[in-house]
């Protein structure tokens, strides 16, 4: 499971992973996303084989101050142990362009999909993707929204004095490390948005998975 933080206000919901120990499930079809170099690399995993599996990826370059910006956008697929990897780069100025990785599988692989924006700089630089994977695949189901919710979080603003640690769990309530408790309820599953309640405090809040820390 993702290890995520709530964030305030709140931002817009990415699906990705950011944390290469723990890869999103990808699903089939397009699987859309942003990916730039101020917030890091997106990760996928997927079972493939026996039989042939092909990965598209499309990328798309974000504009600065409405200016084309050319970049490249790196796709590296590999075995969950790492015995091979294979890599793609993918240029792109504001109009989208596409790479392909196929390759025959003798027998079931999970395989690990990370996508890699720009490196460095001052400016933000990246873009909008998708992949979708197709021939012989298997895909995990998405974790729910009550899957995604459940861990540790810390918050990044003070409500009424709370600013430590908050621990929500699987059956609707929370709880801070001073103590405080509270309860969430799934407000929209669709923008993994919710309702928060703790004290004198009401808030809507929506779910940015995070690396874990460490």
């Amino acid at each position: 499971m993702f290890s995520i933080f709530l964030s305030f206000p709140a931002c817009v919901t990415v699906a990705q992973s950011l944390d290469s120990r723990n890869p999103a499930p990808l699903q089939p079809g397009e699987n859309s996303g942003t990916v730039d170099n101020f917030v890091g690399s997106n990760y996928f995993y997927f079972t493939g084989g026996p039989g042939t599996v092909t990965i598209t990826v499309t990328y798309s370059s974000m504009s600065l101050l409405g200016n084309a910006q050319r970049s490249a956008l790196n796709i590296e697929l590999s075995d969950d142990k790492k015995s091979w990897t294979e890599r793609r780069t993918i240029s792109s100025t504001k109009e989208s362009s596409s790479a392909t990785l196929s390759g025959n599988l003798k027998v079931p692989t999970k395989l690990i999909l990370s996508v890699i924006p720009p490196k460095g700089g001052l400016v933000r630089a990246g873009g909008d993707y998708t992949v979708n994977a197709t021939g012989a695949v298997k895909f995990e189901p998405p974790l729910s929204p009550t899957e995604l919710i459940v861990g540790t979080y810390t918050p990044m603003s003070v409500h009424d004095n709370e600013d430590s640690a908050a621990k929500f769990s699987a059956d609707g309530t929370l709880q801070f490390a001073s103590g405080t408790v509270g309860k969430w309820q799934l407000f929209d599953s669709a923008s993994l948005l919710y309702t928060v309640t703790f004290s004198q405090t009401r808030l809507s809040l929506r779910l940015i998975p995070r690396p874990r820390p460490g």
